[in-house]
């Protein structure tokens, strides 16, 4: 789930969102993922229970290792060990006015059988919010822009504005309250109000802002010399509604000068106004949904087969000559970054090099066809 223009929604429960926590940003990074597929995959009840409270939730370990910089955590001993803090650190979730100590996590395992698979063990308590968030309140978050954040900070502030930039554009929280959704109360490095600014307020406000997530002002509010609250006025710069399940639209394809059999007669034909437009008449006839072929779905994952089938569905590759761009864009990828599949970290990549050789491909069509012509019309 790298940043991009595609949409990646975790549903997250207000309750959450509203847990005071201090994670590093590539914990928060690890832990959103986490919560992500568990979301996706909450409606299958198909978890094996551990004891009488946990579930274990077996995720593919790429999905972990598109997040983490540098390859030195490829390796499983290491690799492992980035889940420590969700491990080891306290979540503190606001049950019935009182404050409740949990987990994030309760183990991580990369069985030696299936070593392409992380085990995570998680309560039942976490399951049961990301199912019901319906139900008692939610935060979308775009995790495909998220993940682009740097500051540890920056992803809290990101939540915690956009609790509430659906239905406010002034947003105020008082400073003890965001000390204590960062759990920065009880530090005493923070203490000072212009530390805590500067390390926390400034760097966050200016990372959301240059990320083009939202557009934000702030305003310190002071009883005597003292400042006891911030007023955040927000301008939301990413859509607020998300649609919770996929698009079950039909795709007719648009493909001019395909040829279709009418009455015996082969005739060129293009789309227009939901009808098919004959070579020297109109008729209308019942749109039928072509399907997009694709060479091998096997070298995506499912984050990039999904872009791959928006950005591409308009390129007929049961072309010949499509299928060679499609094969030559796989090929350059793989062989650059030295892996078996196109992850979300390659993608942008693989699309420049398809659109290029699409183009590159397009024109030794045109070239081959005017050759094919000469040849008939002279020999």
């Amino acid at each position: 789930m790298s940043q991009n223009n595609k949409p990646t929604i975790l549903h997250k429960p207000n309750l959450m969102v509203k847990a005071k926590y201090n994670l590093t940003a590539l914990e928060t990074k690890l832990y959103l993922n986490i919560l992500y597929f568990l979301q996706a995959k909450a409606n299958d009840n198909n978890f094996e229970t551990i004891g009488s409270n946990n579930i274990l939730l077996s995720m593919p370990k790429y999905l972990f290792q598109e997040l983490i910089p540098g390859k030195q955590y490829l390796e499983d001993a290491k690799f492992i060990r980035l889940f420590e803090g969700l491990r080891t650190k306290p979540i503190y979730y606001k049950l019935n006015k009182k404050w409740t100590l949990s987990g994030f996590i309760d183990r991580a395992i990369i069985d030696e059988d299936n070593p392409k698979m992380v085990n995570i063990e998680i309560d039942k308590f976490t399951l049961s919010m990301l199912s019901e968030y319906k139900d008692n309140g939610y935060t979308p978050l775009n995790l495909a822009l998220m993940f682009g954040l740097e500051g540890m900070y920056s992803y809290r502030l990101y939540e915690l504005i956009r609790l509430w930039s659906n239905t406010k554009e002034l947003i105020s929280y008082t400073v003890e309250e965001l000390k204590e959704y960062l759990m920065l109360e009880e530090k005493k490095s923070y203490n000072t109000y212009a530390n805590f600014k500067n390390k926390v307020i400034i760097p966050a406000v200016d990372e959301l802002n240059m990320m083009g997530l939202f557009k934000i002002e702030y305003f310190e509010n002071k009883i005597g010399r003292k400042v006891v609250s911030i007023d955040f006025k927000v301008k939301d710069l990413d859509k607020r509604k998300y649609f919770e399940k996929k698009d079950k639209m039909e795709v007719v394809k648009v493909v001019e000068y395909q040829k279709i059999e009418n009455n015996g007669t082969i005739e060129p034909f293009k789309m227009e106004n939901n009808s098919i437009i004959l070579s020297n008449h109109k008729k209308d006839v019942k749109n039928e949904i072509i399907d997009f072929f694709i060479p091998d779905e096997t070298i995506f994952t499912k984050g990039t087969l999904r872009s791959f089938k928006k950005d591409f569905e308009v390129i007929d590759f049961k072309n010949k000559y499509m299928e060679k761009a499609f094969d030559d864009a796989v090929m350059i990828t793989l062989d650059r970054d030295d892996v078996e599949t196109i992850k979300a970290t390659s993608y942008k990549f693989f699309k420049g090099t398809l659109d290029n050789k699409i183009i590159e491909y397009k024109i030794e069509e045109e070239k081959d066809k005017k050759h094919k012509e000469e040849m008939n019309k002279y020999w």
